[in-house]
């Protein structure tokens, strides 16, 4: 008996959900919890298993096609099981709220009723040879396409089906040619004029969902807060020293490693508590004083992109606890293995540029957040320092330290004082921290 494969849902908030890659073709077997395919929701990469044992018989939206919660996506069923196209499409009730009219005479899928025997086939989508997803016919209906004009899309999708994509292409395509038959196109837009792979003989790929998700986040941002920036060059030469004094402590008896990021933690979080505006947020012409620190750390991913895993109550835990909630958060953001609220409700954000060798970073701030700080990367340098026999250059190892703020609540010398304060926390790491 055919098993649907449902797109899960994957948080209270969630409605949708982008298939971003299948493990397995129609025809390959699986086992039941088998990874059979990835998605995307909200920056979150999720493995979905295989709800049964069987062979797959059928996939119904490729890579890339964003799908609501609780539609059926693909069918497992027994080796050499069919099921009927026909079927088939009917199980996939796809609403797109930004393409179909919500408009109570319109459905998911088009029926021609069988008591009008003069009916116009040529709007019959399901009669052609080729299939179309629920999505595709109703954006068809929607734009009145004939379906010799469906049928004569060049379909991307898996063996030539037409997406989403390809029809909104299309479209797009007809509506400009329809706007050159009627106006002269002018120099302006021939320059603004999207160039073809082929002119350029370069290679044009469509953005992954979660480069899109961060695209969106980061224009909004900037869009949003006033972005200042203040920089300070730390001493981090004690820090290092604790950091090796107690590496091997921490993974013999703890078993988790002792970073510099999250010696650093440990001093962001003692500096915000002593200047809490920087723990806020803005909404509207409110402002929001959080209770926690929700300590959000940024993670490279190995495809480029980038997460924001975030430390809960993060004031609430020492050094110990810090250091392994880290380490255990940024695995298993580099196996795809995290909840959709475990990337939620940060009050600050600390990137990292200095591990990739950035001497230092100019980050944007992480909505709804005021403040983000930068570390860069740690250097040696000889610097002058103070002593009871005057001044001495020593080799100290110094770091960079930015901090952008939203400069409607922050002002300058509020930020700066926060670093000054930063500095004076990480200079002060002594001989003894929580074993």
């Amino acid at each position: 008996m055919a098993t649907d494969i449902i797109m899960p849902k994957m948080g209270e908030s969630i409605t949708e959900g982008t298939i971003t890659e299948w493990k397995m073709n129609v025809g390959d077997t699986v086992k039941k919890d088998e990874t059979i395919l990835e998605i995307s929701t909200d920056k979150v990469d999720s493995e979905v298993p295989s709800p049964a044992t069987g062979e797959i018989i059928s996939i119904l939206f490729d890579a890339n096609e964003t799908v609501e919660v609780g539609t059926v996506i693909g069918v497992i069923g027994e080796k050499g099981e069919k099921i009927n196209k026909e079927d088939n499409s009917e199980k996939s009730d796809l609403k797109d709220k930004d393409l179909i009219d919500t408009n109570k005479n319109i459905t998911s899928s088009i029926e021609i009723p069988s008591n009008k025997p003069d009916i116009d086939l040529k709007n019959d989508y399901k009669v052609s040879s080729r299939f179309y997803s629920p999505l595709v016919r109703s954006i068809a209906k929607k734009e009145g396409l004939h379906l010799t004009e469906l049928d004569n899309i060049l379909g991307t999708g898996r063996g030539g089906r037409v997406n989403k994509l390809d029809i909104l292409s299309y479209l797009k395509s007809k509506e400009t040619s329809s706007s050159h038959d009627a106006i002269t196109v002018n120099e302006e837009s021939k320059k603004s004029r999207v160039p073809l792979s082929q002119d350029l003989d370069s290679k044009v790929e469509v953005m992954d969902p979660i480069r899109k998700k961060i695209s969106e986040h980061m224009i909004q941002s900037q869009s949003i807060s006033a972005h200042v920036y203040s920089t300070i060059d730390i001493d981090v030469t004690n820090l290092l020293k604790v950091k090796k004094t107690y590496s091997e402590v921490y993974k013999d008896k703890h078993s988790i490693k002792l970073t510099v990021t999250s010696l650093l933690i440990d001093a962001c979080i003692k500096a915000l508590s002593e200047f809490p505006l920087l723990n806020t947020s803005i909404v509207d012409t409110n402002i929001v004083h959080h209770k926690n620190i929700n300590m959000g750390v940024a993670v490279a991913l190995e495809d480029n992109n980038l997460i924001v895993p975030v430390i809960k109550s993060s004031e609430e835990l020492n050094l110990i606890g810090l250091s392994r909630s880290l380490e255990d958060l940024s695995v298993r953001a580099r196996n795809k293995q995290l909840d959709l609220e475990e990337v939620q409700g940060s009050t600050f954000t600390i990137t990292n540029p200095g591990v990739f060798g950035g001497l230092f970073g100019i980050p944007i701030i992480n909505q709804p957040n005021v403040g983000i700080l930068s570390i860069g990367k740690i250097q040696k340098k000889p610097v002058v320092k103070e002593t009871n026999f005057g001044d001495s250059i020593v080799i100290r190892s110094m770091m960079y330290v930015t901090l952008g703020y939203d400069h409607r609540l922050i002002d300058g010398a509020y930020g700066t004082k926060f670093l000054s304060y930063l500095s004076q926390v990480i200079d002060s790491y002594g001989d003894k921290i929580e074993i």
